[in-house]
């Protein structure tokens, strides 16, 4: 009788090493180069894309992905309403903020939203992808030119104040 081969790897555990993400952002384009750049991490895979928060919002509740990175301002919901529910709802999911905007008051909306790292769009690959992995583990991500010192100040500043909330507001 053949006795059974030894297991070389654990496969349970390799699944869930595997980062599921939804990607949300209102360029098509930007969603697409970012699901191809993540594409070619074998840690890391794209379950879904969409175009507002409203949608993240549904994929979230739907796919429950690891990680939803998702852009700061886009048409109907925006990033940091998308963030506020996400976190509220799915407070196990991690959310990442991808966006232009190096504003010190969007990243601590978007801190303050609860998201667990704050991504630069003109950033490369590298710090998305540490991002990830770092938020996922527990970490604050911010990229390099911003300063969670900074950032804890201006929180500390404006604390209950909704006027310095710039991105409070819907893009149209």
């Amino acid at each position: 009788m053949l006795e059974p081969l030894p297991q070389l790897f654990d496969v349970e555990r390799l699944a869930e090493s595997v980062i599921t993400i939804v990607l949300a952002d209102d360029h098509k384009i930007v969603r697409q180069g970012v699901r191809a750049l993540l594409e070619g991490e074998s840690d890391l895979k794209v379950i879904g894309e969409a175009a507002n928060g409203k949608q993240a919002l549904e994929m979230v509740e739907s796919l429950h992905p690891d990680v939803l990175v998702t852009d700061l301002l886009m048409d109907g919901t925006n990033g940091i309403r998308a963030t506020r529910q996400v976190k509220k709802r799915f407070p196990e999911t991690t959310v990442i903020v991808l966006s232009m905007y190096a504003n010190v008051a969007y990243v601590a909306e978007a801190v303050r939203a609860g998201a667990n790292g704050y991504v630069l769009k003109g950033s490369d690959l590298t710090d998305l992808t540490r991002a990830i992995r770092e938020a996922r583990g527990g970490s604050l991500f911010l990229s390099t030119p911003l300063s969670k010192e900074a950032v804890n100040d201006y929180i500390q500043k404006t604390k209950g104040s909704s006027a310095a909330n710039p991105a409070n507001g819907e893009r149209s």
